[in-house]
Formats: structure tokens, sequence, C-alpha cells
């Protein structure tokens, strides 16, 4: 299961990436060499120290005394010594570099995988991103990419590094001492393959817990700081706190479990060691009793071998619990990307130019919408917008009005039918050129922690904002005068989250946000639904005034922002009902003065 999750994980998220983890096996190679080389060098260094003449008439002596050109066995042993110490503060150092290229490699892979999905929650279309939650999107760039590089793709590299090294220092014990080390090999594979079999099943389950219950503790989390005003106004924070507590205690149990089973298997295989080296050693002295050089050369190269090993399979356990662990998170990532389907994924980047203009009219042509397949949300809507035109787009929540604006400008494909301006059909890439001379004014507004400038100008770099535009956008939504009161006027960052002003700043905030664009078409879904009387009417004659050289839609329930409209678009469980004004629409239609009654106009 595990290596099909990493094919599968390489096959995603592993394009030009398969030949650097070759290479980082290179390199593991060239470690466990450096390794099998350093450990090999102290038999002979031990024996020349103790029984010099056992060597001096071996191989390995002779092109010693060529290389150090003396014959003095306490000089060569003094040379072997230093340069087995100096192959492991090498090997250290090339370590330590290989590392740094490991995790240069394993961040920079996270941040491509998280780019990715990012990338696709920004461009692909509309429809599909609304189809998760923000916290679950939240969730996959904050915790699912990371933990999944992290545990899973780190661990394994980590796995394969320390099994090549542990690979070649046992395959020096195997040449030196093949019978001892089979019988101890032996015992100590057997028992890691017990713990593991426990650890890993129990890991396995502790971690689909840690997940499901991590999502829905994310899930609270943003929900919590999302409504922090409404909680208050519901006098519920005990609730969303109780909410939020209970959960996180579920999670630092499950997590507290992991931690406790992952620090288990290190003592465990300390005590595998410290058995090893009892078996190895009680080898050794029986096949050398009677020669004891040979007994202390060998003790202290599995002494060493031991000392070499036992870290290094300390980092194979830790590798495979922490892979046991990440498993849950790569498939959650591995059944992301499939349904994102980032495969066939292209991106289609807006261009901005202004190609496309609007001189005549705007129509909808027979078109029907379904989220669902088989649910209609509008069903065969057709009307015509002017160049010009205040059109107001009216109905009960749920008719279909916000959809309408989604279509029109091109944030959802109709299921059936199509936009036309001056008599051309649109296309996905003309929606892109279209909305360049679209201003959006949404019911609620993200205000930005930044300055006025910036929230005015979203979407422009700092350095590219046209403070004059900013200022005449400010200017034409009447939020200039406030902007004044500030000593840094629109350098002045006043917001902190979406306090520091009131509704109505807030929305001409938004108004101004639209108008930065000098745009052609201004739509206002449901924009002044959550204000005052008052504020609204100075709304709405503002939206009079900028008439003369707009084309304005409003989309709305209170029909007191409708008032002034030359048309009107009533619309009534997805179908167009009427086109009409004010007074013809009263007149035709009981249910639209029932309307009127509702929205308490006078």
């Amino acid at each position: 299961m595990f290596i099909e999750d990493f094919k599968k994980f390489i096959n995603y998220f592993g394009n030009k990436r398969k030949l650097k983890l070759l290479g980082f096996i290179l390199l593991s190679l060239i470690a466990g060499a450096l390794e099998f080389i350093g450990i090999a060098l102290i038999y002979p260094f031990i024996i020349m120290i103790v029984r010099p003449d056992t060597i001096i008439n071996t191989t390995l002596y002779y092109y010693l005394t060529l290389f150090t050109h003396s014959n003095n066995t306490m000089i060569n042993a003094l040379f072997l010594g230093l340069l087995a110490l100096g192959l492991f503060v090498f090997k250290n150092i090339y370590m330590i570099y290989f590392y740094l290229l490991q995790t240069k490699f394993i961040n920079n892979w996270k941040q491509d995988i998280t780019n990715r999905f990012m990338e696709y929650y920004i461009f692909s279309s509309y429809k599909n991103s609304i189809q998760s939650s923000q916290s679950d999107k939240f969730y996959v760039l904050s915790t699912l990419c990371p933990q999944a590089v992290n545990i899973f793709v780190f661990r394994t590299i980590t796995l394969f590094t320390n099994i090549i090294i542990v690979t070649m220092i046992i395959l020096l014990i195997l040449i030196k001492f093949p019978a001892a080390a089979i019988a101890t090999i032996a015992f100590v594979i057997i028992s890691m393959l017990m713990q593991n079999r426990f650890f890993r099943r129990k890991m396995i389950g502790i971690n689909r817990k840690i997940n499901k219950e991590n999502r829905i503790l994310n899930d609270i989390k943003y929900t919590n700081i999302e409504n922090l005003k409404e909680i208050k106004i519901l006098s519920a924070e005990s609730e969303f706190y109780e909410a939020y507590y209970t959960q996180a205690q579920t999670v630092n149990h499950f997590q507290s479990m992991a931690e406790f089973y992952s620090s288990i298997p290190p003592y465990i295989i300390e005590i595998l060691i410290v058995s090893a080296l009892i078996i190895l050693g009680a080898f050794l002295s029986f096949k050398n009793f009677n020669n004891q050089p040979a007994m202390i050369a060998s003790f202290s190269l599995v002494a060493a071998a031991i000392f070499r090993i036992a870290p290094a399979l300390n980092r194979i356990q830790t590798a495979i619990i922490n892979i046991s662990n990440g498993k849950t998170f790569v498939k959650a990532l591995l059944q992301e990307y499939e349904k994102c389907n980032l495969k066939d994924f292209k991106p289609i980047k807006s261009t901005v130019n202004n190609n496309l203009h609007f001189n005549q009219k705007i129509e909808f042509k027979n078109v029907s919408f379904e989220y669902n397949l088989g649910k209609p949300v509008l069903k065969n809507i057709s009307f015509e917008i002017d160049k010009g035109d205040f059109v107001g787009i009216i109905g009960l929540s749920g008719a279909g009005k916000s959809t309408i604006a989604d279509i029109l400008m091109g944030l959802l494909p109709p299921t059936q039918g199509d936009i036309c301006v001056d008599g051309i059909k649109l296309t996905p890439e003309d929606f892109a050129q279209f909305r360049q001379i679209i201003g959006y004014v949404p019911q609620e507004i993200k205000i930005l922690n930044k300055s006025f400038k910036e929230n005015v100008a979203l979407g422009v770099k700092p350095e590219n904002i046209d403070k004059d535009r900013v200022t005449k956008a400010l200017y034409n939504a009447k939020l200039y005068d406030y902007v004044k009161q500030f000593e840094n006027t629109i350098d002045a960052t006043p917001f902190i989250g979406t306090t520091g002003a009131s509704l109505g700043q807030k929305q001409r905030l938004a108004i101004a946000r639209a108008l930065y664009k000098e745009p052609e078409i201004l739509i206002f879904d449901e924009a002044t639904s959550a204000l005052d009387v008052k504020t609204e009417h100075e709304i709405t004659d503002m939206l009079t005034e900028l008439i003369e050289n707009k084309t304005i839609i409003a989309i709305a329930h209170r029909l007191s922002t409708l008032k002034s409209c030359n048309k009107l678009i009533y619309i009534k469980d997805g179908e167009l009902v009427d086109i009409g004004t004010f007074d013809d629409l009263s007149a035709r239609h009981k249910d639209f003065e029932n309307l009127i009654k509702l929205s308490s106009i006078k």
C-alpha cells in the first residue's frame, strides 16, 4: 500500500523531480560507502596498536608503508587512525550538506504542491471553486499539503537513506563475521518486524481519527473567527468556545496518543541494539578465545558498527511510523488532486486590454442554469439591457437574482442559452475581457488590513496604484470627506479586519473599489440590504448621479433601492415573471404589491 501511494504521489506531483530523487539515492550510496570504509579502518587500526606483528606482512600494511614512506608501526597506526577520523569528519560534513539539499528540495516541492492547489482555487471556474467550503480550502493549503510532504515524502527519503547506510554497515559485519552477523541480524529483523506490525496498526487507526477530527476542528476555528460579531450579539461565547474546547481536546487526545506511540520504538531499538551487541560479543568471544588482540579489534569494530547503526535504525523506525502517520494525509491529498482534476487543469489567465466594449445592449437568450443536475435554478430567462439603463432585478430571496449576476459576469456558465453583447455571443475568453468593464459591488465587502488606496485599488500592485483615480473613486462614492479626516488620507490604514467604519462607509468603499476600474457597467448584488433606510437612500441617490455615463444593474429584494430604475426584471422561483417600470409591475402583479408592503415603502 505504501509503494502504491508513493508511486501515485510521484505520478501526480513528481513532475521533473524523478531524476532528483534518483540523485538522492546516489548521494545515500556515497554516504553508505563512507560509513563502510570509515568503520572498516577501525579493525586494522586496533590490531596495529595491540599486536602490530600480526599485520606487518599483509598487503594492506605494504600499501600503507608506500603511502607514509615509513616502516614505523606506531606512525602507520597513527596515520590509519587519523585517516579513519578524517573520513568520519568528511562524512559528517557531507551529510550536513546532503540534509541541506534535502531540506531545500522538500520545501520547494511542498511549496510547488501548495501553489498548484492555490492556482486551482484562484483560476478554476467559479462553479468549481464553490464546490468546497472556505475552511476546506484553507485546510488543504495550510495542513494537508505541508503534512503530506513533511511527514510522507521527507520521511520516505530519510528511510531510503538510512536503509542504505545500515545495509552498508551490516555488509561489513557480514564480510568480517558472517555466522555471528547472520544470527544477530535475524534476531533484530524479526524483533523489528513484530514491533512494527503492532505500532503500524495502532498508528494507522489513530491518524485516521486525527485527520477526521482535525478537519472538524479546522472548520470550528474558521467559523468562530469569521463570526465573532454574531457570536457576541447572540451572547453565545460559551457555547462556541465549548464546541471549540471539546473538539480541541479530542484532537489533542489523539495527537498525544500518536506522539506516545511514536516515542516508544527508540527505546525498543535500544534494547535490540544492546541485545545484538551481547549476541555478537558472545560469538566473537567464542571464536577468538585464544586470540586476545583479534578479540579486542573485533569488539572495537562491532562496537563502532553498532554505534553507527543505532541512530540509523532509530531514524528508520521513526520514518516508518511517520510514513504510517502521513498515509492518511497523502490519501486525502491524492483524493483532492483527483477531485480537482489537477492533471487536466489548465488555468485561463485573463489578459487586460480594452478590445471588448459595450455600445448597444446586453441580451440574455433563453438562459437556464442548474447547480445540480435536474434541479434548475433559472428556467429559460430572456431579457435585454440597453446601454445607459438603470435596471433592477427583483424577487424574493432564492428567486435566482444573484445567479443571474454571476452568469452575466461569466462566473457561472449557463446550462442552456447564450449571453450576447452588441449581438455577439460571449465565449469564456470574451467574459474575461467583459469583466474588465464591469464594476461589482457585493452585499458583504471584504476589507483588507491595508490603506484606503490598497483597499480601493484591490488587485493592483502598490507601486502601480493611480492615486488620482483612487481619489476620484472615493469622491464619486461620497467617501472622500471621511478619508480626509485621517492624517495620511488615502495612505492611512484605519481598518482592523472589518472594523473601523460604519456599514454605510464600508459599502461606499465597495462602490469606490468598483469605480476605480472606471467601468462601463456597475452591478450591485444586494449591496444595500444591510443598510439603514437613510444610508440606503443616500447610496440610491448617488447611483442616480452615476447613471449619466454608466449602465447600472441592481439586484435586491428591498424595492426601495430600485424606485429610480427605468426597468425592473421580476424573477420568481427561477422564472421571468415580467419586465416593466416600478409602477407597471405594481399595477399588473398582486404579489409584487406584497413585496412593496414587505419593504415598507411609503
